[in-house]
């Protein structure tokens, strides 16, 4: 069938598409062992407390969630001293992205963001007749605020910043982005997508929770599926000051969120022990993984996720091909226009060596070619 009977926005949409599904490679290639540094998720897996709540909460999933997720907003409410009605729970931060997108872009309205970035934001704004405005990142991988403040016009809707950054890992400076914020005129909204914020190492830096509380223009959002290994579940959430979440309560869906997925967010965030356990061997895992990939003479970007942004010095797409015949899949950067750069997730310890010794048999071969 023609796309002549399409709303004419949704030709604009380029799917997304998410990394390699470890089902799919082995159906593919016949390897028994996939591992998967693809897709930011905590390699470890969810907190055996939320493992546990999410089996109970099978047995009573022939019953309606309730609605509004309260348990949940009521605890991220007490976690961030913000009052429970200023959260709103999604099927995932992606949806909660949707959600947002759907409640404020009027066609024609327009919505800056810098590039490469999270797709989703582009995506939402065109699907809602939006213009989407690109701003490249400066030298250094980081948002350039200075720019997006010149772009801003009367048409001006929503900014998306992400910090951090998907797919460069890089934050913005502490207090960059409070100044960012006060220069700001009033008919514009500032979506800060937080999805990485738990991997961040500097104490007391500003982020979503401080701003709202501050009575800035923002709305941030966040996720169960990276720290809290919840990606197979989806959990995430948005909060900001009661006008802000009114028109977005209005458009989500009664039941975004399923039974078991929101006993499992529950319990993670009551599993401290296990959080501070995954953001330390991030941490880690992080710094050993980035030193021998510098030792191959490879550029990596300083990350504050549990991802690293590395520039392969070649054509990622075949490097990346070469490691899924090891069984290793990582991400290549070609989606956001970077042929020689991949985002590689932070496994564990043995996966991360696994990782390492297919490179040099990779590399190596390379050499003697």
């Amino acid at each position: 069938m023609s796309n002549e009977k399409w709303r004419k926005n949704v030709a604009q949409l380029k799917p997304y598409i998410p990394g390699k599904a470890i089902e799919e490679v082995r159906r593919e290639l016949g390897l028994e062992e996939i591992i998967r540094l693809a897709s930011n998720e905590n390699p470890s897996g969810p907190s055996p407390k939320a493992v546990e709540a999410m089996q109970k909460a099978i047995f009573d999933s022939q019953l309606y969630p309730e609605s509004t997720s309260r348990e949940l907003r009521e605890k991220l409410g007490s976690m961030h001293n913000i009052h429970p009605d200023q959260f709103l729970i999604g099927n995932g931060a992606d949806n909660v992205i949707t959600l947002i997108g759907t409640a404020y872009i009027n066609p024609g309205d327009e919505v800056i963001y810098c590039t490469p970035t999270f797709p989703a934001y582009r995506t939402i704004t065109l699907l809602m007749g939006g213009t989407p405005i690109e701003v490249p990142l400066q030298y250094d991988y980081t948002y350039d605020l200075d720019k997006i403040l010149e772009v801003i016009t009367e048409k001006t809707k929503l900014i998306f910043i992400c910090n951090p950054n998907n797919p460069t890992g890089t934050i913005l400076k502490e207090g960059k982005l409070k100044s960012f914020l006060g220069k700001l005129p009033l008919h514009v909204i500032v979506v800060l997508d937080e999805a990485y914020v738990e991997f961040i190492e500097e104490k007391d830096y500003d982020d979503g929770p401080n701003f709202v509380k501050d009575g800035f223009p923002v709305i941030f959002v966040r996720t169960f599926s990276k720290l809290y290994g919840l990606a197979g579940t989806r959990v995430g959430y948005c909060a900001a000051s009661p006008e802000l979440m009114e028109p977005i309560r209005a458009v989500r869906e009664p039941f975004a969120v399923n039974r078991i997925a929101h006993a499992g967010a529950l319990a993670a965030l009551d599993d401290e022990k296990y959080k501070h356990k995954i953001i330390e061997e991030n941490r880690v895992e992080k710094g050993k993984l980035t030193k021998k990939l510098q030792s191959f003479g490879l550029d990596v970007t300083e990350s504050h996720t549990n991802f690293l942004f590395v520039d392969m010095r070649g054509d990622v797409l075949e490097m990346a091909n070469s490691l899924m015949q090891e069984g290793i899949l990582i991400r290549p950067c070609t989606a956001w226009g970077l042929p020689s750069h991949a985002r590689i997730t932070i496994g564990t310890e043995e996966q991360n060596k696994r990782f390492i010794s297919a490179l040099k048999k990779i590399r190596k071969k390379q050499t003697t070619t």
